[in-house]
Parts: C-alpha cells; sequence; structure tokens
C-alpha cells in the first residue's frame, strides 16, 4: 500500500471568486488591450519581427493569441498565487483574500451524480474588509472555535477568520463578515500570522504548550494568549448577536492583552515560527551562561521557562530568539488609556451640552482620524542564528511535534532545521517557490499487534510534504533522514494549504473523549476546484529490517484486495495467491494471509487445496530451524481437512451405492412400525403445516468449504474436533455427512471409514447424525421405511467404529454410548423422529448384546440386561409423548388467537410435575374453545358406542360429515392421551386444570364473559367436593373478589344499573360484559355454600390439597 491522493471537497462558484477579486484588474487587462491594438495599427513592425522570430515563435504566438481570444481574460493565469488562502483545519471554511476584498466560503453538503452525499465549498459571504484609506489585506488565517458544550464530540462551534493588514490593524470576523474585534498592535504592516493549539503530549515529561496567536512585524513580534483570546472572541459574539437582535449599536469590546518583542540585530524578516516553551537542561544552562556571562557568571538553581521564536530573512538566514517566561508583563497601559479616554470624552461631551459649549466638524474629524496610542517594544536580542549573507529564507514551516522546521529560500533550496540544537540537518535542491506542510501517521492497529513493544502506546511518523509548482509535482519525505516515500503530478498553479493548528479553547480536560476531524494538509487545484489530502501509511516510515514487514503488509494488503474483487478467475487467483504467499517472508503476516485465504467465500476448493499444498511444500523444504511450528501445523492441518471435505463430496456424488442387506437385527422392526403407523400418518398431516423460510436457512443449502474448515479443528495429535457454534451450522455440517447416507445416496461404510481415519471421535459423529435425524422429521416420515432401514445400518456401522462401544462394557450395566442416543430422544421435540430412532437403536443394542452373549455364554439362555429395559421403558414413554403431541397438534378453530401450540418431550413433562400434563391438555382445550358438556361426553365415551347415530348422518352433508369425522377423530385422541395417562388426566384433575385455565383467559380479557361462564361450567363437573372447594376458593380469592367488590361498591351508590362508561371506570369492563360477570359470581357463590354445606355436614376437612396431591 503506497501514498494516495482523496478528494473529499470541491469548491463551487470558483470563477465567480476569481472576477469578484480581479474585477478591477479585469477591466484594465481590457483598456490594456484596446491601448495595444491602437499601437499596432500605427506602428508597422512586421520587418522587425520577421527579421528576429523563427517560425516556432510564430506558431506559439498564434496558439496562445487563439487561446487568449477563446477564454476569458485571466482565466489561465495563476490568480490563486495572488491571493492569500486560509483553510480552517476542520476544513469546513475557506477565506480568499486580495488587496480589500475577500470570499468566504463554507461546507455544504449536496446528492452527486452516483446518488452519493459530497461535500462542497460554496460561497457564504463576500465584500470589503478594509476600513482605513490605502491598506490592504496582507495574511489571513481561519481558526475554528471549540465548543464548550459536555455534548460536544469534537466538532467546532464557529469558526473566526483573523485577518492582518498592511496598516498594522488586526480585525476579527464571523463566518458571516461581521467585525467582531480591531486592534492597531504596531504601525508596521502584518506580514504573517500563525497560531498555534493545545495537544495532548505523547510522552511524560514532555512540556505542556499553552495556545497561542502570534502577529509578526517587519521589526515586532506580537503574542496573544490564546484562552483570554478565546473568551473575548465569545464575548465579542454574543454581544454582537444580542444587539442585532436588540436592534441597538454595538458597544466597542476592551482590546486585548497581549507581549510585544522588538526582535533585533536580524537585517530582514520574512517568516516566524513560534516554538513554544522549553526548559533547558542543567548542561546547555550552565553552557549558556559561561559564553553569556564569562567564567564568573552564576547560574540559578532551576532553567527558567523560555519561549523560543525562530524567524527567517535576511542577516542572518534563520534567527533563533528565546524569551524568558517573567520578565515582559502583557501591555495594558493602553487598555487603561483607552478606558481613561473614553471616559474623559464621554464627560466633555456632557458637560459641554450641559454649558453649550460645542467642538467645530474639523475637530471631530480629526480626533477620528487620531490613530490609537501604540506601545513600544520589549527589545528581545537574537540567541544564535544561521549565517549565509547571499542566501535570503522566504518560509518557515514547524513541525506538528515542534521539534523540526523546514525553511525555503530565494535559492531553490528546502532546509530541515533540528530546533533543540539549532542546526541544520537536511537540504534539498530544485525546488524554487516551494511550499511546504507536514503530516503525522498514527501507527495502525493491525501493525502493532506485530510489533514486539505492542503493550506500550502507537508510534507517530512524520513526513515532510514538499509542493514545487515550477515542476508541478508533489512530493512526500520521511523524516528525518528518510527516502522519498511518495511523488504525485499535479498543477502548477496549485495551493499547498497547511495550518498547523487544530481547534482553539481546548484543554486537557474538554478534549477527553474527543476525536478532532481536521485535515493536517490540503492541495488546492484552481483549474478543478479539487481540494484533495495526502494519505500515507505508517509502514512507509519504517526502515531497514522493518521494511521487510512493510512489504509483507503490502502483499497482505494486495492479496486482501484480489480476494475481494468478484470477476477474478479461479486459475489466476490462484496464480496470485500462491505468489504472494510464498514471497511473504514473516511467518505471522504469510498466518494471517493464509487465513484470510481460507475464509474466502469466492475460493473454490481446488485452489485453497493447491495454495496451502503449495506453501506446505515451501516449508517443508526449509531448514526445520527456520520454519515455524504453529504456521507448519497449520498448513498441515487445514490440508487434511480440505482433503476429507472434497472425499465427502465426492462419496455423496458416487453413482454406486451400497444396498442394504438383509439383517436379522432388523426383525420385528416392521411389525412396530405398523403398530404405531396410524399415529403416525395423523402425526405427520398435523405436523406439515405449510411454512415460510429463507432460501439460506434451507437444510439443503450446500455447505461450504470455509464453513466446514471453521467447524473443524485438526489438534497436534491428529484427532480432528467438531467445534459446535451454532444450531445452524451444527445441522449444515450433519447434512453435509449423513443427510446423502440417509436417503440411500451415498455409501455408509466408505463415509463411515473416511470419518474414521481423519480422526474425528464417535461420539460426535453421533450427536451429528442425531442432530440430522430428528431436525429433517418431515422427510424421515415421507418415506419412514426406508429411512429407518438406512439408520440402522448407519448406526450399526458407527457403533463397531474404535471407541464407540468400549470392549470391557458388561451388558448388565448401562453402555454410555446408546445412553448418548436415548438422552437425546428424550430432549428432543420431535416426537415422531425421537420414536423412530429409538425403536432403530433398541433393536441395534439388543443385536449387540446378544451377540457379545453368545461370545460368552455359548447356550441357548435369553440375554437379560439393564441397558434393554431401559430401552423398553424409553420406547414407551415416545409412544405416549407422540399421541400427546398429536392430540396438541390438532389445529384450533380460533386460528393463531388461540395460542402457539405447545412443544412437549419426555424431559418437558418430567420436569413439569404432576399437573404437567393435564396444565397442556387444559391449554389444547381452551385453544379448541371446547364446550364442557362436550368435553364430558368426549371423556365418557366408550368404545363399544352403538351406530344410532348413523342414519342421521347420512342426512346431513358432506361437510357435516367431515366435520363429524375430523371431531370422532379428535375424541380418539383425547381418549387414547388419557388412557396412557389415567392418573395425570382424571376426570376431576383435568376439569380443574381447564376451570382455572378460562378464568386466567378471562383475566386476560374481562370483556370475553364466555371465558368465566366456561370456568363455572367446568367446576360445576368436578366431583370431587374437596377439589371444587379449593378451586372455587382460589378463583374467588385471585381474580374475582376485587371486580365484585368493585361493583358492588358502584351498585350502591349509583341505586340502579350503572351505565356503561361508569362500569368501565370503576370496575374495567362494559355494562353487558358486567351482566355476564355477575351472573358467574352468583353461580359460583352458590357452588361455594352448597360444597361448604356438604362438607359441614359431613364433618369433612375442607383442606383440598391432599385429595388434589392424591389425584
Amino acid at each position: 500500500m503506497s501514498c494516495s491522493l482523496f478528494e473529499f471537497c470541491r469548491l463551487q462558484e470558483l470563477k465567480t471568486v476569481r472576477d469578484f477579486l480581479f474585477q478591477n484588474q479585469s477591466k484594465e487587462s481590457v483598456e490594456e488591450k484596446t491601448q495595444t491594438a491602437e499601437n499596432e495599427l500605427s506602428w508597422d513592425t512586421s520587418d522587425w519581427d520577421s527579421g528576429w522570430d523563427n517560425e516556432e515563435n510564430k506558431e506559439e504566438d498564434s496558439a496562445s493569441s487563439t487561446k487568449a481570444e477563446e477564454e476569458p481574460s485571466g482565466q489561465n493565469q495563476p490568480w490563486l498565487q495572488d491571493c492569500v488562502v486560509s483553510l480552517s483545519p476542520c476544513a469546513d471554511l475557506l477565506v480568499v483574500a486580495r488587496e480589500q476584498k475577500a470570499a468566504f466560503l463554507s461546507a455544504k453538503w449536496r446528492t452527486g451524480d452516483s446518488g452519493r452525499e459530497e461535500m462542497t465549498l460554496a460561497v457564504t459571504w463576500s465584500g470589503h474588509l478594509s476600513t482605513e484609506e490605502g491598506e490592504s489585506v496582507s495574511s489571513v488565517i481561519a481558526i475554528p472555535l471549540a465548543s464548550q458544550k459536555r455534548s460536544s464530540t469534537g466538532r467546532p462551534d464557529w469558526t473566526c477568520i483573523v485577518v492582518g493588514f498592511t496598516s498594522g490593524y488586526v480585525r476579527f470576523y464571523t463566518e458571516s463578515g461581521v467585525l467582531l474585534l480591531a486592534q492597531l498592535l504596531h504601525v508596521d504592516p502584518v506580514l504573517r500570522l500563525k497560531c498555534r493549539t493545545y495537544e495532548i503530549p505523547r510522552h511524560p515529561g514532555v512540556t505542556e504548550q499553552h495556545e497561542e496567536l502570534s502577529i509578526l512585524y517587519p521589526v515586532a513580534l506580537v503574542t496573544i494568549d490564546g484562552f483570554s483570546l478565546f473568551q473575548s472572541l465569545r464575548a465579542c459574539r454574543n454581544q454582537v448577536a444580542r444587539a442585532a437582535a436588540a436592534g441597538s449599536d454595538v458597544v466597542p469590546p476592551p482590546p486585548l492583552a497581549y507581549k510585544k518583542w522588538g526582535l533585533q540585530e536580524m537585517d530582514t524578516i520574512v517568516d516566524h515560527s513560534s516554538v513554544g516553551v522549553m526548559t533547558l537542561c542543567v548542561f546547555d544552562q550552565m553552557k549558556n551562561a559561561s559564553i553569556l556571562g564569562g567564567f564568573n557568571a552564576s547560574v540559578k538553581g532551576s532553567p527558567p521557562a523560555m519561549s523560543q521564536f525562530v524567524t527567517v530573512g535576511t542577516g542572518p538566514y534563520a534567527g533563533f530568539y528565546y524569551a524568558v517566561e517573567g520578565n515582559s508583563q502583557p501591555l495594558l497601559s493602553h487598555v487603561a488609556l483607552a478606558v481613561a479616554s473614553k471616559l474623559t470624552s464621554a464627560l466633555f461631551n456632557a458637560a459641554s451640552g450641559w454649558l453649550g459649549w460645542n467642538k467645530s466638524k474639523n475637530e471631530e474629524e480629526a480626533a477620528q482620524k487620531q490613530k490609537p496610542k501604540v506601545e513600544p517594544a520589549t527589545p528581545l536580542g537574537i540567541r544564535f542564528g544561521l549565517p549565509d549573507s547571499r542566501r535570503h529564507g522566504e518560509s518557515i514551516c514547524l513541525s506538528p511535534c515542534n521539534t523540526l522546521a523546514g525553511v525555503t529560500d530565494d535559492f531553490g533550496r528546502v532546509t530541515l532545521l533540528d530546533l533543540a540544537r539549532g542546526i541544520a540537518i537536511r537540504m534539498w535542491k530544485g525546488y524554487r517557490d516551494a511550499q511546504l506542510g507536514w503530516l503525522q501517521v498514527q501507527e495502525e492497529r493491525g501493525d502493532r499487534e506485530f510489533s514486539p513493544s505492542a503493550s506500550l502506546p502507537r508510534r507517530h511518523a512524520l513526513f515532510l510534504i514538499i509542493y514545487a509548482p515550477r515542476r508541478g509535482i508533489l512530493e512526500v519525505w520521511a523524516m528525518q533522514r528518510g527516502p522519498r516515500v511518495g511523488a504525485f503530478t499535479v498543477g502548477k498553479h496549485c495551493r499547498l494549504l497547511y495550518a498547523g493548528y487544530h481547534l482553539m479553547g481546548v484543554n486537557s480536560v474538554t478534549s477527553q473523549g474527543w476525536q478532532l476531524h481536521t485535515q493536517q494538509v490540503c492541495l488546492l487545484d484552481p483549474t478543478t476546484g479539487a481540494l484533495r489530502t495526502i494519505n500515507i501509511p505508517f509502514h512507509l516510515a519504517l526502515s531497514d529490517k522493518k521494511n521487510e514487514r512493510a512489504r509483507d503488509m503490502h502483499l497482505l494488503k494486495r492479496l486482501s484486495a484480489v480476494l475481494k474483487s468478484r470477476d477474478m478467475v479461479p486459475d489466476s487467483l490462484e496464480r496470485e495467491a500462491k505468489s504472494v504467499l510464498l514471497e511473504i517472508k514473516h511467518p505471522a503476516i504469510k498466518k494471517q494471509a493464509l487465513e484470510s485465504l481460507l475464509s474466502n467465500r469466492n475460493a473454490p476448493v481446488s485452489c485453497l487445496t493447491n495454495v496451502t499444498s503449495a506453501l506446505h511444500d515451501a516449508l517443508k523444504q526449509q531448514d526445520a530451524d527456520e520454519v515455524e511450528a504453529s504456521l507448519l501445523q497449520l498448513c498441515s492441518s487445514q490440508l487434511k481437512l480440505l482433503q476429507l471435505y472434497s472425499d465427502i463430496q465426492q462419496l455423496q456424488s458416487a453413482a454406486d451405492t451400497e444396498a442394504c442387506s438383509a439383517n436379522d437385527s432388523l426383525e420385528g422392526i416392521e411389525e412396530e412400525l405398523s403398530r404405531v403407523g396410524p399415529t403416525l400418518q395423523r402425526y405427520a398431516q398435523l405436523s406439515s403445516k405449510p411454512s415460510v423460510s429463507f432460501a439460506q436457512d434451507s437444510p439443503d443449502t450446500p455447505l461450504s468449504a470455509q464453513t466446514f474448515l471453521t467447524q473443524l479443528e485438526c489438534a497436534e495429535d491428529g484427532e480432528v474436533k467438531v467445534n459446535r457454534r451454532s444450531d445452524a451450522e451444527w445441522n449444515q455440517l450433519g447434512n453435509f455427512m449423513f443427510w446423502g447416507c440417509l436417503c440411500g445416496k451415498s455409501p455408509t461404510h466408505k463415509v463411515c471409514d473416511t470419518l474414521q481415519l481423519a480422526g474425528i471421535s464417535p461420539q460426535q459423529l453421533l450427536s451429528l447424525l442425531m442432530n440430522v435425524w430428528l431436525q429433517r422429521e418431515k422427510e424421515v416420515l415421507q418415506k419412514p421405511v426406508e429411512t429407518v432401514r438406512n439408520l440402522h445400518t448407519l448406526l450399526i456401522a458407527l457403533s463397531n467404529l474404535d471407541g464407540a462401544v468400549e470392549e470391557s462394557w458388561d451388558p448388565q450395566s448401562v453402555s454410555p454410548w446408546w445412553q448418548q442416543v436415548r438422552f437425546t430422544c428424550i430432549q428432543s421435540h420431535n416426537a415422531a423422529a425421537a420414536l423412530l430412532a429409538a425403536l432403530v437403536a433398541h433393536r441395534a443394542a439388543k443385536a449387540s448384546i446378544t451377540s457379545r452373549a453368545d461370545s460368552k455364554l455359548q447356550s441357548e439362555w435369553e440375554a437379560v440386561s439393564l441397558e434393554l429395559e431401559q430401552w423398553v421403558v424409553c420406547v414407551r414413554q415416545l409412544e405416549d409423548v407422540l399421541v400427546l403431541q398429536a392430540l396438541l397438534l390438532v389445529p384450533s378453530p380460533l386460528g393463531t388467537a388461540g395460542g402457539a401450540v405447545v412443544q412437549c418431550s419426555i424431559k418437558t413433562l418430567q420436569e413439569g410435575g404432576r399437573g404437567g400434563i393435564a396444565d397442556s391438555v387444559s391449554k389444547w382445550v381452551f385453544r379448541q374453545n371446547m364446550a364442557p358438556e362436550r368435553l364430558k361426553k368426549m371423556l365418557q365415551r366408550k368404545e363399544t358406542q352403538g351406530t344410532g347415530d348413523q342414519k342421521e348422518k347420512k342426512e346431513d352433508g358432506e361437510e357435516t360429515e367431515k366435520c363429524q369425522e375430523e371431531a370422532d377423530r379428535t375424541a380418539e385422541l383425547l381418549l387414547a392421551v388419557c388412557q396412557r395417562f389415567p392418573d395425570s388426566l382424571s376426570p376431576d384433575l383435568l376439569f380443574s386444570h381447564c376451570c382455572w385455565e378460562y378464568v386466567v383467559q378471562w383475566n386476560k380479557d374481562p370483556e370475553e364473559g364466555r371465558y368465566l361462564f366456561f370456568a363455572v361450567e367446568h367446576l360445576k363437573l368436578i366431583t370431587s367436593p374437596h377439589i371444587q372447594l379449593g378451586i372455587s376458593t382460589m378463583m374467588w380469592s385471585t381474580f374475582i373478589v376485587k371486580r365484585f367488590s368493585a361493583a358492588a361498591f358502584l351498585m350502591e351508590k349509583v341505586g340502579k344499573a350503572p351505565k356503561d362508561r361508569l362500569c368501565r371506570r370503576d370496575v374495567g369492563i362494559g355494562d353487558k360484559a358486567m351482566t355476564s360477570f355477575l351472573g358467574c359470581c352468583v353461580q359460583l357463590l352458590q357452588i361455594l355454600m352448597e360444597v361448604t354445606g356438604l362438607l359441614v355436614k359431613n364433618q369433612s376437612s375442607l383442606s383440598f390439597i391432599p385429595f388434589y396431591v392424591s389425584k
């Protein structure tokens, strides 16, 4: 990865800005053209031209004249070089000024042709800035001011434009051109304005630099403290806003406090840099004292803090000034003088009006024209310099770390200064009229991970940006003695914009958690209006041995770019990936490149296999000491897994499949299938409901090699472990391995042998097989006989693998292998698939136990074991669960309003306790909207029921016959469930649970009065008085007593039947629902009274819990 120019913004109305700034010049150019034409008419110079010019010059002149006629005047001229330009560090405001005019361009967002949001700079204000006669703009900077709100994240609140004039004035404006503050600091023209803002020190012990605005004059330097300037500008802006809102005049603000230094012992000063506060070490302090004071000089105990200033110009070429902190106080005398003069003038005007004195107009105009008093500068002598009598310095650019500075001169040289030592350490030649900038790049997090000092703070790299307009080239140089790392061909009329500061008003407290959105260096092209920034990777600053790693990182990013491209041909991808992996030197980066290749979904399996094999062979050919063991292990393990993936794929597409041989152990399985067949068919019909699913979630979606590699992990001992990450990926892996065998499309024994040779444990294979079987229940029930035979073959093959069933297993104990199958069936909610798997596993376990018993006993005794008894119990429980689940799957006439279907398994039923089954059936009764009397008839129905109703059925229509048949089948299911769970589904317990379920649903929706009515009707059907008393008592105290009390109070208050509004306000139900509610309450109280009287008459206990538990 190399340097790049990135266009992030484009200027609009650039031609309008140029025409506005050069309006007078365009008129003068027209007059000059007219005058030249008249001279050409009066003078004939054809003979002179033919004598001195050749053919080439004639062609150039004709081409230039044609071009000048086609385009407006001044369009191709380097007009931007004649302007003063400043860009805010946040790149949201650009100031272009010339002479007395200026234009402000602010950031705006618009939708481009491609539909993406683009940032542009458009003119928001243009006008004249000068207020004094004959003055013009000499320097401009745009300073963004930080927001003082706690919710700020680093964006500026507003931007202040500071303008220096040739008259010596410095004026401060808002983005809309409103003057905030103006002050005359010196009578000479302002040469340069520069700003320094706060930066967090990167290392402990570094002096914290304060904010400052520095103004350079030909023989003086003025510095203004950033904190006081920030507060003054905020106050001025608020005062201007208040005055504009109130429609009053703006009160002139007090002058700024500043320090002024008179720079001595230098002939000419052109530019400067305020380095900041520095403290010398003890040795430098003693050296300076000896040089300045001689042998008997005294040295202070602690080195004083000094402000360092560096200037460029002539005599000497570069000068170093040091101002000791605390020696010069801010110049506040003229502040007091200004306040006193204002007070005196106010008193004098009041007295003159009272006494009748009036000043003449000439005296007032003279007073207005009189400039304020300017304080003299504090002399500051030069400490030392770089003498070069013939070299004239033109500009100086300070680095962000305040340790280096770049200086340009009239010889076309760029000199690099070490400010701490005061020497020139490097020089470039051939850069006439060069423009400089600095770019500081932070180390990337990805690069830091490979560094041995990863725990230390991230490093920073410094680059010098040089723009040579004569050659139209932009260069990037690594500091301090690094090579040129980038070069770009740009236009010859561009401007390199480098601010060198960030937001003003930031300190160590407010900057916590901020992300400053600033651009360090920008290149402005006036021909296209493009504003571009430079992106430099950190690794370009590395050298020597680290350059090797930088090259490897470049190769890694190149490989990433190749993998992201979708148009890459597989052969080209394989060739490119192989060359990159073999060229990378560092093992860590090579490992990262291999992992990125293996995780790419666009790479085919053959490409992954060939590239990994080539890398593995290359590592094998190297010396053992030079090869990293982890990388070699990664290559061998991934190669093994890729080979396994290819083998399974080939077996799935194999034409020859194994025929299921008739096995004696399958005897009786068809009889069991025929016995549970009707229930399985009924369950399949009820569970085969249409559903919506995504294509990527389909179980038939082919498993990619990348997903296969992420789920399997190869250990050092050769064993392959399966990592269970998510249920979807686990199902995909199981389908990939075993679904072909279950469908009869893949050879079972070959697949098992391949998986065993790979080193996957039989327990994990068994878990994958059972998961596939249970998840694909619908497909299994479509062809139950065929899939059961294939499952039996596959289960026998897996149990015969090494490590499946222990050789020392005693048939009289429980086998962990078969216990895993049984535990999976017990937990499954897919009752049909679990029952079929249990039947197959029961037969397989019986065959295994019989074979072991025959080999040991050699007799005709039948083998009896604990394992088989547990399988018998498990099969019986699964049959019960299947019948119960089939009943619960009967669709509700209410649709989805009836609630979701309850999924049950052996585990959930055992964890549900005594009332779990009755609770599930009661919820089903509620979903069916079944009347209590109908439920009672179903429970009382006998198998030997007569056929007296057949005549009526013939008279009804076909729809009635279908409904009656469906009702009969549902009744048969309910009776079958009750027969299988006689204790849990006794009539009293079922009626009590139904009663409670209906009253709970009524409490959720009190407007449905029939729910409470059905609850009371179910309560009446309970034959046990104790249970009837307990349920009615709990209904009354839990759900009814509060509403009943509210209704009684309301009726007593109203004295008649309350209206609907009052019923809803006090009771929470409407008037119609309240009528039904009170009727149910009467029946409930009647039941309570009768049951209580009966129990008291029989002298029985009123507690119902022992009777409920015994049931």
